[in-house]
Parts: C-alpha cells; sequence; structure tokens
C-alpha cells in the first residue's frame, strides 16, 4: 500500500470514528438540578396518590422510609431520542442518584400517567426518584408529550417507542455522569413501571434483552396494574358499563396522531366529552378529574354504537389499533430466565382489569421460571401502586 493511500485510509477512519462518536452522542443539555431529602417527598406521595395511611402496611412502609436520612440529587437532563413515527426530536427526563455513598445499581422508572405539566423535568422532582434513597440511580423519561416535547400529542401506550426514549435517557445519563461526575452509570439494573407505566416497562425490558451489546445487566422487571392487552381492558370496561378513569380521548388523539388511525371522535363519544373532546383530550387534565367532571358512566360519553351490536368502521379501527399496542407482541422471544420479574395487580382495581395481568402471568410463567405474581384480593388502583413500590423496594435491599 503507498505513502498516500494509507493516509486515505487513515482520514476515512477517523472521519468514520467522529461521525459514529458523533451520532452516539444523546446529551444535549442540563435544564436544572435541585437536592431532596426523603422527608420532602412522604407528603407529596400521599397526597399525589389520596392514600390512607392508616392502613397498617401503608404506615409502617413509610414509618421505615422516613427513618433514611439519605440526600437525593435530581438533575432535569434534555437529549435527543425518536417519537413514535422515528423522527428526530430532543426530549426531557429526571436523573436522581444518591449525594453520598456508593450506587449500588440503576434502577429505570416509566412513569405512569399524569398530566402534562407535572412531569419530572419539569418539577425537578417525581415520585419515581424514591428508588435513590436505596442507594440506586434512577432514571425517569418524560416521554414524548411531556417536558420538551410538550408541543406534542402525549404518545399514550407506545410502548416500543417509550423503551426507546428510556434506553436513550439512559445514554445521556451515562454521558452526563461521564463529564460531569467522572462516574460510571452502574450495569447492574431493575426496570419499575406501574398503571400506564407498565407496559412501557416490560417493552424495555423485551429492548435491553434483544440487545446485548446495550451492556445492560437486567436483573429483575417489577409491574403493577398495567393494561398489557389494551383491546382485553376495554372489552371488560365496556362490559362492566363504567370506569373512574375517562381515559378514552386522549387514547384517540394519540392514535390519530401517531398510528394515523384516521378515527372520527363523532363515531366514538358523544354528549359533552364529545362537544368537549378537543380540550379534554390533550392531557392537560388527569382521566381522575375529568371523569369526576363528566361521570364515570362510559354509557353516557360513549358512542351508542359500543353497545347495540353495530360496530361502525372506526370502531372497527379503534379496536385493531388498541390489539397493535399489546406488550408482548405474539412473536416476541421470552425475556432471560435470569430475569426475575414480579407482577402486582388487585382484583379490586376500578381503572385497570385484573384480567389483563392474569393473562400476562399465564403467558410469562411457561418460559421463565422467575415470575412471582402477587394478585391482592384487596385495594384500589392507587393503594396498589403503593405496594408495587414496596414490592420494588424488596428487589433493591
Amino acid at each position: 500500500m503507498s505513502l498516500i493511500t494509507r493516509r486515505i485510509v487513515i482520514c476515512l477512519v477517523l472521519v468514520y470514528s467522529a461521525a459514529l462518536l458523533h451520532a452516539q452522542e444523546r446529551l444535549v443539555s442540563v435544564l436544572g438540578q435541585q437536592t431532596l431529602t426523603l422527608e420532602q417527598q412522604i407528603d407529596s406521595v400521599v397526597l399525589e396518590f389520596g392514600l390512607d395511611v392508616q392502613k397498617k402496611d401503608l404506615a409502617h412502609a413509610f414509618r421505615l422510609l422516613k427513618l433514611i436520612k439519605r440526600r437525593i440529587r435530581c438533575v432535569a437532563l434534555t437529549y435527543h431520542t425518536v417519537d413514535p413515527k422515528g423522527r428526530d426530536v430532543i426530549a426531557s427526563g429526571l436523573v436522581s442518584y444518591p449525594e453520598h455513598g456508593w450506587w449500588r445499581g440503576t434502577v429505570e422508572m416509566s412513569p405512569y400517567n399524569r398530566e402534562k405539566f407535572l412531569c419530572g423535568s419539569s418539577r425537578l422532582y417525581t415520585t419515581e426518584v424514591l428508588a435513590s434513597v436505596l442507594g440506586y440511580v434512577t432514571l425517569i423519561p418524560d416521554n414524548i408529550g411531556y417536558g420538551a416535547t410538550d408541543s406534542l400529542d402525549i404518545a399514550y401506550q407506545m410502548s416500543e417507542n417509550s423503551a426507546l426514549v428510556s434506553a436513550h435517557l439512559r445514554e445521556a445519563a451515562a454521558e452526563y455522569f461521564s463529564k460531569h461526575l467522572d462516574k460510571k452509570l452502574p450495569r447492574k439494573t431493575f426496570i419499575f413501571g406501574y398503571s400506564l407505566g407498565a407496559p412501557n416497562a416490560l417493552a424495555l425490558a423485551y429492548h435491553y434483552a434483544d440487545k446485548p451489546e446495550s451492556n445492560v445487566h437486567l436483573k429483575a422487571v417489577c409491574l403493577g396494574g398495567g393494561a398489557y392487552n389494551p383491546t382485553l381492558a376495554f372489552d371488560l370496561i365496556l362490559s362492566r358499563g363504567g370506569i373512574s378513569y375517562l381515559f378514552y380521548p386522549g387514547l384517540v388523539r394519540s392514535l390519530n396522531s401517531w398510528k394515523d388511525t384516521g378515527l372520527d371522535p363523532s363515531q366514538l363519544f358523544c354528549g359533552r366529552v364529545l362537544e368537549e373532546y378537543e380540550t379534554i383530550s390533550r392531557g392537560f387534565t388527569s382521566p381522575l378529574d375529568l371523569a369526576r367532571e363528566y361521570g364515570t358512566d362510559i354509557h353516557s360519553y360513549l358512542n351508542p354504537n359500543f353497545f347495540n351490536g353495530h360496530e361502525s368502521p372506526d370502531i372497527l379501527r379503534l379496536r385493531e389499533a388498541l390489539t397493535s399496542l399489546s406488550i408482548p407482541p405474539e412473536s416476541i422471544h421470552p425475556l432471560p430466565v435470569s430475569v426475575e420479574v414480579v407482577l402486582r395487580h388487585s382484583a379490586e382495581d376500578d381503572i385497570v382489569p385484573v384480567a389483563c395481568t392474569d393473562a400476562l402471568y399465564s403467558r410469562l410463567k411457561a418460559p421463565l421460571h422467575h415470575v412471582i405474581y402477587r394478585r391482592g384480593k384487596k385495594g384500589t388502583h392507587y393503594e396498589t401502586a403503593v405496594r408495587s413500590f414496596i414490592d420494588l423496594a424488596l428487589l433493591l435491599l
């Protein structure tokens, strides 16, 4: 090889390496940061979930938590990722870690549903940072439609995209720790998700299982109260006639924005919900508050064609879209047998039917050896959320 040829090859290698390095950079900026103590968080958790802390197991858990004096640093980041259509966007998320002591591992949290303005990066706090009091780095993406992407419609139940958004936050966090703290993000990882976050968390677990090059040592997945099969959840809610959570206008808007389903709200809703669809579907008001305002009887706001046996083309397209959102898909391979999976759901859950987790457990228990299903007889959706956090704490201790 001539000297000129060698120089050309070296230049090409350098250009390619620089391009590759640039392509792998995720971190964009630091939006803000603050330090919290655990005591500052307890009251907000109780208020946010409307908990009865006099119940024996909840009261005991909170007494134990208040004994922990660890200080937590919360940092809001922006980073490069993609939206559900694969387009490049700059999203945001929250990273928390213990200010002192060694880091025992990483917990990746898929956040539960909340109003647009209540994401972690905007408040520099979210309930999920509680995992950091046990000595772990905690990663909580805002997800598409929140924080830095709040000009976009919320990507409800877009689990595959949520997995990418979460994985890209991990890469951005690793860059942040390397550049600003000269530390490495721990490989040992736990994944947690409750309610709307549970299917997203499961999708993230499959994402890492399918990508061993991600260098993530996945130890366990902890899930609670999730609608892993949205079609099953919807049919059961139709059959019982009511739900204290007015979520479907937002979901229809999300499907139209990100899946191009072309659903006509007038063929799916009726009454005040149809009249005010454009306002209530944007995610600025919680589905709980919407249910209090518009009622819990689905007959009062769903199109009569849902109940008279004459399903319209829009209803059929909605069903097809809901089926496409199921996690895990039928074709996906199982998680590694070394990964422990802990499931929780309450038979009294009035928002997400317990049958969704029953069905998931039936699918997971055959190929996996370490699947634990804690199916409670009592407890609201929100009380069970706290018990799911306790499940996670037991895994982390």
